[in-house]
């Protein structure tokens, strides 16, 4: 069974207006990504951040993964997207269709999908040489 904070939002992610401007706090965008992890079993390993480059990895037969601590919503979205690894829909597609929908996961579940998130996850997919039909399915789920 896989198991959503959604109805912990109003508990643990508090937000604030600034203008038109909702600002996360990035502690509550670590305990959003620590609570999922929690109440679906998964166990998370965090790299350094004294490595260089982030090495962002999910093992779903295992339920683990690894992330860099959450210290914006770079790396907030990147973690979300490496748990749909793991609890996400239709993991079981090829490896274009499998990242997709851990991004979809991934922006469904976040508390903010900003304009840096939308980047990390286009240079992601324009990596795996994601096609129109798959952008297409992306901007069906547009749910910010």
């Amino acid at each position: 069974k896989v198991f959503s904070t959604r109805k912990f939002s109003k508990i643990t992610n508090q937000r604030y207006m600034e203008g038109d401007q909702m600002t996360i706090r990035r502690i509550d965008m670590a305990i959003h990504v620590q609570e999922i992890c929690a109440l679906n079993n998964i166990k998370v390993n965090y790299q350094s951040m004294d490595d260089a480059e982030p090495r962002y990895w999910a093992n779903p037969r295992k339920r683990e993964i690894q992330i860099r601590p959450t210290k914006n919503t770079g790396y907030y979205v990147s973690a979300l997207h490496e748990i749909g690894h793991i609890i996400g829909d239709n993991q079981d597609l090829d490896r274009v269709g499998q990242e997709l929908w851990a991004w979809i996961y991934a922006k469904e579940t976040a508390m903010v999908w900003t304009p840096t998130a939308e980047k990390i996850m286009r240079q992601s997919m324009d990596s795996y040489g994601w096609k129109q039909r798959d952008k297409k399915i992306w901007e069906s789920h547009n749910v910010c």
